[in-house]
């Protein structure tokens, strides 16, 4: 049974740009803010640890190698001790966080997403499915289970997306099809149209028109968290740079957070572009069900006799080891997912303590 009526802090906050220790002690800062005012649930912004890397859009590669460099060092292992740290910050705290984080796999980064519960334990771990445009010199693409992005919790099904996500027919449809009802629209830095690059890249086209057809689109709260850049985050994004100012990535405010209902409205009053910390709202998980009485895009409005969506959600190995147990016969274990690797709270603390890490 739902808790049908609670609060959600959505961050509209700065990152500690390429410092991993301190943007994971502003995270839980703000964590235990939102408890202190009631909320139930957190929601960071695209790889809000370290921050987006808006350097890959002003500078040229030989520019930019200092700061990937750079980038990749503060970058976070999925179960490593800075992620330990936000676990144990939302169980303590008694409450969900949507964390954004850029993940490192050995020499590789992935632009990540985890849903962490009240106890600690990780509910869900995705990727984004396809970097965007010059994301893809840094980051790699998720495999099939990063398409299972929606989790039945008692505050209702929760789901979320990372920035351009939001622009794919196919991947919105399969998160609605799982039974969303609260949505997570997590957002880099976009600032305001400045130049001749398309209008579809300002905050205005993504953090306000395409996150608001999101909620009409699919029936859904939708939770939109961003990064405002600062004239400080502005520097640390283009050490180096001969040509950053003309970067519309790189032209400083755009802090747009905010929520919308199921019907499309906007229930939050507009945020200083530099407004740098945390936005709430009240969730009425009953007021969806008088948007779906009129269009329910995976129920009565649709028509699966005619168009129907194919989805591979396995995960893929970039290694197979192939078991030969009879001559005529080839089998191998599937890979596992990236919840699958996740120990409880519990697990990881009941280790440590055997290595004498905590009393």
């Amino acid at each position: 049974m739902s808790i049908r009526q609670w609060k959600a802090a959505v961050a509209q906050a700065e990152p500690c740009w390429f410092d991993k220790d301190a943007g994971i002690e502003k995270s839980i800062r703000l964590i235990e803010e939102a408890h202190a005012n009631g909320a139930s649930l957190i929601a960071f912004s695209e790889v809000w640890v370290p921050g987006y890397p808006n350097f890959l859009w002003g500078g040229n590669y030989h520019e930019n190698i200092p700061l990937v460099h750079k980038y990749m060092a503060n970058s976070l292992v999925a179960d490593g001790p800075e992620i330990i740290k936000i676990r144990r910050a939302a169980s303590q705290h008694d409450i969900y966080v949507v964390f954004g984080f850029s993940e490192r796999v050995g020499g590789s980064l992935y632009l990540a997403q985890m849903l962490v519960g009240p106890d600690g334990n990780v509910l869900c771990h995705r990727r984004k499915t396809k970097p965007t445009h010059v994301e893809r010199t840094l980051f790699g693409d998720a495999t099939g289970d990063s398409l299972n992005n929606v989790v039945d919790t008692p505050l209702g099904k929760i789901g979320m997306l990372n920035c351009w996500e939001h622009l794919q027919p196919l991947l919105k449809y399969n998160t609605w099809a799982q039974g969303e009802q609260v949505h997570i629209a997590a957002w880099p830095f976009n600032g305001d149209h400045v130049g001749i690059e398309p209008w579809s890249v300002c905050n205005e086209a993504n953090e306000v028109t395409m996150s608001r057809a999101y909620s009409i689109e699919g029936r859904v709260f939708t939770l939109v968290t961003n990064q405002p850049l600062s004239p400080e985050g502005m520097k640390k994004n283009s050490e180096g740079q001969a040509n950053a100012k003309e970067s519309f990535m790189l032209s400083g405010g755009g802090g747009r957070a905010s929520m919308f209902g199921p019907d499309g409205r906007q229930l939050t009053e507009p945020t200083d572009p530099l407004f740098d910390g945390l936005i709430y709202c009240g969730i009425d998980l009953d007021k969806i069900d008088y948007a779906k009485a009129i269009a329910d895009p995976v129920g009565h409005y649709s028509r699966p006799d005619l168009l129907r969506l194919l989805v591979d959600d396995q995960p893929k190995s970039y290694v197979v080891k192939v078991n030969r147990e009879r001559s005529d016969q080839v089998s191998w274990e599937p890979a596992p997912t990236l919840l699958e690797s996740h120990k409880t709270l519990k697990e990881i603390d009941a280790e440590m303590r055997k290595k004498g890490a905590i009393a």
